[in-house]
This record gives C-alpha cells, structure tokens and sequence, in this order.
C-alpha cells in the first residue's frame, strides 16, 4: 500500500512537471543562465566546496553513530556511491549499496550495516521536516489539520509495528532499538543531529549559488527551507535522480517564496543539473578509489528479497 502511494504521489508530480514544462521550458533562457553561471567559477566553487562539505558532514554524522572504528573516507565513499546509484536508478536502491560497502570493508553483519544507515535515514528525515516546519512558522503557514493527523498515524503505526511484532522477531526488533536508544541518549546523540542539520544547511548552497547566479531574489534562509522541503519530496522517487518530482517540488516551493514561476523553473532546472553533475563526478571518483564489482552491487540490491525469504523460513521452522 505504501509503496503504491509512493509511486502514485511520484506520478503525479511528474504530470505536473510535464505541464510545467509545457508551459515554461524556454531553452533560450536556460542558456542564457547556464551562460551567466560559466562565467562565474567563484561561485561554481562554492557550490562544489559547500556541497562536497555537506557530504563530508555526513560521513562523519553516519561514522559518530556506527562507532568511529574505520576512517572517514570508508563513509564517503560509501555515501557517494549511493549518490551515483540513485541518479542511475528509477528507485532509491543506494543505500543498499551503501550498506554493502560498509558491510564489505568494516567486516559487519548485513543488519548491523543497515541498521546504521537507516539511522541515519531517519535523522535526515527529522532534521529535514523540522526545517521545513521552522520555515512554514517563519512564513507564517499554517499547519493543515490534515498534515498533523498524517504526521500522527505514521507515528501510531510506527509504534504499533514495534509493539505488536510476532515474538520470533522481537529479539531482532528490540536488539536495534537498544543500540538506537544507547546512542540516542549518550552525547553522541545531540552530536550527530547537530552534524546531519549543518550538512543540510550547507546543500542549500546550491540552491542560492543558482539563484544569485540568475539575479532571482532569494536569501540563504529561503534557499535552505525550499531545499528541505524539496529533498523531502524525493520520497516520492520514481525516476533517475527524482527527475520531475524534484523540478516541481522546487518550482512549487520557490513560488510559495513569492519567485515568479518561470524564474522557479528555471533555477530548479539548472540546480538538479548541477546535483547530476556531481552525482557522477564523485561516483567516479569513489569508483576508482574504492571499487566494486558489478556481482557485488546486484547482490546487494537483493539482499532485502533475501532477508525476507530468509525470516519466512525461519518463521515455518518455528512453528
């Protein structure tokens, strides 16, 4: 059900998009400030460098919570991978990748790699919707009744899910939730929240850099709450690098900020091309300094099929 929702929600920004498109795709523009940004490396340099420290942020955000016990490039690496496979891909299939890599080179069971990468999942999430909820107060939005009730079944079946287990999985749901609450709770906790909400921050950099670029009137503030919110809409991932469903989040997020629509357009065009451009840059760069072959990463995007063929079995065998 949720898997269809997702798609569906994914479909219909990319509807959107189309219409957008239709509307307000004008190449001529488009090269005109692709043209205005080539001629201005300083600030392509601090896109490069804010974004690259973005992602060097949340190594060391996933390498606080997984124990400090490998250096940091072993985590870069594997989120740059990650990066590569979610712009290749029409589903986020990177961070089973990015697991693998971990599990690969730290020597760790699946589970416990994984265990530390939906970790740090959920604290992008948090961080991601506590922007976005700042900014809707500072825009002076209000929350939608609909919004709070959303928010609060997720919520209630989160719970539910945890709490209602069958016993067979309850050692393997309660063995996570243990190392999730030791940490949580220790100063490493505060930490690593404070490394994932600056990594963000710093992402935004993209989006100003393009806007300034283009002579659009947006300040940093607004460049960081129109990227939360659109880095939250990449849930709803369907193509290659969210196309579509980024291009109109961003263009809707940078209306609501008062950007005309075609300017909008435009600056979320030319700000997903720079992620693309990146996405593949440091790809290439982790492939060559930290190889894989092609068996290993279709392995590891079975290992979930695997996981839960593996628990039907066990569950026959015990009853």
């Amino acid at each position: 059900m949720g898997k269809a929702c997702t798609w569906l929600t994914g479909i219909v920004l990319l509807i959107v998009f189309w219409l957008l498109s239709r509307q307000l795709f004008d190449s001529h523009q488009l090269l005109e400030r692709l043209r205005a940004i080539l001629v201005q490396p300083e600030w392509i340099l601090f896109m490069v460098v804010s974004y690259l420290l973005s992602f060097v942020l949340k190594a060391e955000a996933w390498r606080t919570y997984a124990g400090r016990e490998h250096g940091i490039a072993l985590y870069l690496h594997g989120i740059f991978y990650s990066l590569l496979i979610n712009h290749l891909l029409p589903v986020k299939a990177g961070d089973l990748v990015r697991t693998g890599i971990l599990m690969k080179n730290a020597r760790l069971r699946w589970d416990n790699a994984l265990h530390s990468v939906v970790m740090m999942r959920l604290a992008d999430m948090l961080v991601l919707g506590l922007i976005s909820a700042i900014g809707m107060l500072w825009l002076g939005m209000t929350m939608s009744w609909i919004a709070v009730a959303a928010a609060s079944a997720v919520t209630l079946a989160a719970v539910a899910a945890i709490r209602f287990t069958p016993i067979r999985r309850r050692t393997f749901v309660h063995r996570h939730l243990a190392q999730l609450k030791t940490i949580v709770l220790s100063r490493r906790g505060p930490y690593i929240l404070a490394l994932v909400a600056a990594s963000w921050i710093l992402e935004a950099a993209i989006l100003f850099g393009i806007a300034c670029m283009g002579d659009t009137r947006l300040d940093a503030a607004s460049s960081i709450w129109a990227n939360s919110i659109t880095i939250g809409g990449q849930i709803f991932h369907v193509t290659p690098g969210g196309i579509g469903t980024y291009e109109s989040t961003l263009s809707g997020s940078l209306a609501v900020l008062g950007v005309g629509w075609e300017e909008a357009y435009a600056t979320a065009l030319l700000a997903h091309a720079f992620k693309f451009a990146f996405s593949f840059m440091v790809g290439a760069y982790s492939l060559i300094r930290m190889p894989i072959s092609l068996r290993e990463a279709k392995e590891w995007l079975r290992m979930p099929r695997r996981s839960i063929q593996h628990t039907n079995s066990t569950s026959e065998r015990t009853f």
